[in-house]
């Protein structure tokens, strides 16, 4: 059982002591990465004795380990926590199938009381996964963050960077809401381009794919800086650049290195997966608007 599926499981059953102590990890955790009973008690302003009896209970449920001096979350419980506040805030009510499992996250479909369905992405960084990530992009300032932080803040780029690309047509998914490791998004009917689709037009895609990161880029300011095959979504038609917690704004240092890394890995893989033949020059001359079409 994934950690999503225990907190999803678990989140009905959870009692208010438990939820306050949680609460109160979670703020420690946020400095410190762990905390003692008597820091919990403090932060969630219950009685020690209740917060041990709680702690006891989340242990056996998987939301919290150690004990002592030594007791930190989970991501169960960082999970249970933001599911919690969307089902609070009335915004989902029910998780569904998993829709996607990466390296970096994993998303579910989520569904609303009206019967509206989502994607809900479950940032799942940590430490040793992160190292080359915050090497390139410059995002950990310390070595000693926690992975907690770690993931609230990724959760956070991604939907700050979707609501500045939101206004820029239909190329990037709808962001709906975040809550600590999670972005709550509009679900999307395409599959990945690493997949290898058949596609009724490969030079039209690539043509709307290069649209659309000119559309980032001059609209918004903004540069994927890690994209590929693997975060482009397609329907055979129409194209969809998601992942964007990395992105990057065209004012940092390796702005342009980042937008060629980009350039050249869609029309590397479009060259490799379909035949079609575009000069990188002349795709980074189109993106950058530099030139008015491709």
């Amino acid at each position: 059982m994934s950690s999503v599926e225990r907190a999803a499981r678990e989140v009905k059953l959870l009692k208010d002591e438990e939820w306050k102590t949680l609460l109160g990890l979670e703020k420690a955790s946020m400095i410190y990465g762990f905390a003692d009973e008597g820091m919990i008690s403090r932060l969630s302003l219950i009685p020690v004795d209740r917060v041990r009896f709680a702690l006891d209970m989340l242990n056996k449920r998987e939301m919290v380990v150690g004990s002592g001096r030594n007791t930190a979350m989970t991501r169960a419980g960082v999970e249970a926590l933001a599911l919690k506040e969307y089902v609070r805030r009335d915004v989902i009510a029910a998780l569904g199938a998993i829709i996607a499992k990466g390296k970096e996250s994993d998303v579910y479909e989520a569904l609303s009381e009206e019967g509206t369905t989502y994607a809900l992405k479950f940032f799942k960084l940590g430490r040793v996964s992160f190292t080359r990530t915050r090497k390139k992009r410059f995002i950990e300032r310390a070595e000693s963050r926690n992975w907690i932080t770690l993931n609230y803040e990724a959760a956070k780029r991604e939907y700050s960077s979707l609501r500045a690309l939101g206004g820029l047509g239909q190329g990037f998914p709808r962001v709906v809401s975040y809550n600590r490791s999670t972005v709550l998004l509009e679900e999307l009917s395409g599959v990945r381009l690493s997949t290898r689709p058949e596609l009724l037009d490969p030079e039209s895609t690539l043509a709307r794919v290069l649209a659309t990161m000119r559309a980032a880029y001059l609209g918004s300011g903004l540069i994927n800086a890690d994209l590929s095959e693997y975060n482009i979504l397609t329907d055979a038609e129409k194209v969809w650049l998601i992942d964007w917690p990395q992105a990057v704004d065209r004012t940092h240092p390796n702005a342009q290195d980042l937008l060629r890394h980009d350039v050249t890995s869609v029309v590397k893989f479009f060259a490799r997966a379909y035949g079609v033949e575009v000069d990188v020059e002349r795709a980074m001359h189109y993106v950058t608007g530099k030139t008015a079409t491709l």
